[in-house]
């Protein structure tokens, strides 16, 4: 999948979560203060992405995640073993 539609992924998700539209954002977007996510809506956020990606994220990873950037790629590698777990 490629960066941009996984970007518009979660932008989607995140509209779904907040009930807020996010017209602009790039990685380097604070996840906290740029997008203005509490635990709560950044808890919701990571069950919808879960959920529409049949992924699991593990607690650990999430407290590195604090840009839209470092999200995008901790989803990329988590899709991407999925696909090499169901090709092997």
């Amino acid at each position: 999948m490629k960066r941009t539609e996984l970007s518009a992924i979660v932008l989607e998700l995140l509209k779904k979560e907040t009930g807020e539209s996010y017209p602009i954002f790039d990685d380097s977007t604070s996840l906290r203060e740029g997008l203005n996510l509490d635990s709560i809506d950044m808890a919701g956020l990571i069950i919808h992405i879960e959920s529409r990606f049949e992924i699991q994220i593990e607690t650990a990873l999430l407290d590195g995640i604090n840009t839209v950037g470092t999200m995008l790629d901790m989803l990329q590698a988590k899709i991407d073993a999925k696909a090499i777990r169901q090709a092997a």
